[in-house]
């Protein structure tokens, strides 16, 4: 099958808005063993967005086109899908109740614009949104169903969950087995190279492999066409786990504060938190977790050096000697915190995140974790590189991490 997206609106060419839309339903179209071929994306103009269709559905057998369905001036989608197929545009009864009726829930007026939404192509079938306002159509143009959905992420995951996926998964026929397995600290050049064992063996001829970046994590990926596809999946990510060892954390849609938070559950212990170059993140990412409140006592974020001596109990002259950036305390800041919130685990986290701040000795990127447990406290040392941002986000997940390992 061959599928292509369109997605549409000046606010993604701009960069005020991510296209988050298609990279989601890309990663559901590989779990059923469809690739995308191509993605196209067009600003809010009718001729341009007529050139589109017509180009992608003289191509594809599906085309997804998501955004352009609201009700004001710009919001093109349904004219122009009209104009390419010749036809006029329709007012569809149904759709323009939902719509009032929803209105009338939230209580919103309803202004004349909004029977815009309830205009459809002649002929176009009308898929129903219960998520928002904009109802969503699919229509035969060339080769291709194309198939048009509100671009909001909500009503768009929605309605692909419950109309599109199902269809498509239908059309595809036998499913080939997907598999992911996430790994910490290691580089997807590396990955590749660790892999070429699997990746070459004769028993896995046909298996689609792939890598995403997502520092601090790689993600590699294979898919298995066939017969005995479940199997032979099955068997390549034992292999894969056995090259890997301790640097996978996780496979499939698990993300790493919810593997963190669930063994802390599991085993009945909680954490506490010290973190300054991080200023909350850490906290915040655990804390992303639902029940989460069954595993963390307490998060402070120290970044003066009069609070992580009178509220986490560091010494003055720890600080005075090594700095407020060093190993010492690193480890101060993590036995402080498991002292004060009498938890299992503390994490101590003090680095500098930069533009600036940095030293010949201690450059900016520097970050000094330190995790205290019942047994001792351990320490690492790293120099991220990167923008704030990303030395930030590598300083949290790099501590979740040493906690993964430390509950082995």
């Amino acid at each position: 099958m061959e599928v292509e997206l369109l997605s549409t609106g000046d606010e993604l060419l701009t960069g005020q808005v991510v296209d988050t839309n298609s990279a989601w339903l890309m990663d559901r179209l590989w779990e059923l063993g469809v690739m995308v071929r191509r993605k196209t994306l067009v600003g809010d103009d009718r001729a341009d967005l007529a050139a589109a269709i017509r180009e992608t559905t003289a191509r594809a057998d599906l085309v997804v086109m998501s955004g352009g369905m609201g009700p004001t001036e710009d919001d093109l989608t349904s004219e122009c899908v009209a104009a390419v197929l010749g036809v006029p545009l329709e007012l569809h009864e149904p759709s323009l109740v939902a719509i009032a009726e929803r209105f009338q829930r939230l209580g919103r007026t309803l202004t004349p614009n909004n029977r815009k939404q309830a205009l459809f192509p002649r002929g176009a079938e009308v898929i129903p949104n219960r998520f928002g306002s904009a109802p969503g159509f699919a229509a035969r143009i060339g080769r291709a169903e194309l198939v048009c959905l509100p671009g909001v992420p909500l009503e768009f995951k929605g309605l692909a969950d419950e109309w599109l996926l199902p269809r498509i998964a239908a059309r595809a026929g036998e499913i080939p087995a997907a598999r992911v397995l996430k790994l910490f600290g290691i580089g997807e050049s590396h990955a590749d190279d660790a892999m070429r064992p699997v990746m070459d063996d004769p028993a896995n001829t046909g298996v689609r492999w792939g890598y995403r970046a997502h520092w601090p994590e790689v993600h590699v990926k294979w898919t298995v066409p066939g017969p005995g596809a479940a199997a032979r999946a099955d068997r390549i990510q034992g292999a894969v786990r056995a090259i890997f060892g301790d640097a996978v954390w996780g496979e499939g849609k698990e993300e790493l504060p919810d593997v963190v938070v669930a063994r802390l559950r599991a085993r009945g212990e909680r954490v506490a938190l010290a973190e300054s170059c991080t200023g909350g993140l850490l906290a915040a990412l655990v804390t992303s977790v639902p029940g989460a409140s069954a595993t963390l006592d307490l998060g402070v974020v120290a970044y003066a050096n009069g609070i992580k001596e009178r509220v986490l109990g560091v010494p003055a002259d720890v600080l005075a000697t090594h700095g407020a950036v060093s190993e010492p305390v690193a480890r101060a800041l993590a036995e402080g915190a498991r002292r004060l919130g009498a938890a299992t685990w503390g994490i101590g986290i003090t680095g500098i995140a930069g533009p600036d701040g940095g030293t010949p000795e201690k450059p900016v990127g520097t970050v000094h974790l330190a995790l205290a447990g019942p047994a001792r406290t351990v320490h690492a040392a790293r120099l991220y590189r990167g923008d704030r941002e990303r030395i930030r986000r590598q300083a949290a997940y790099e501590a979740l991490n040493l906690l993964r390992l430390a509950m082995r």
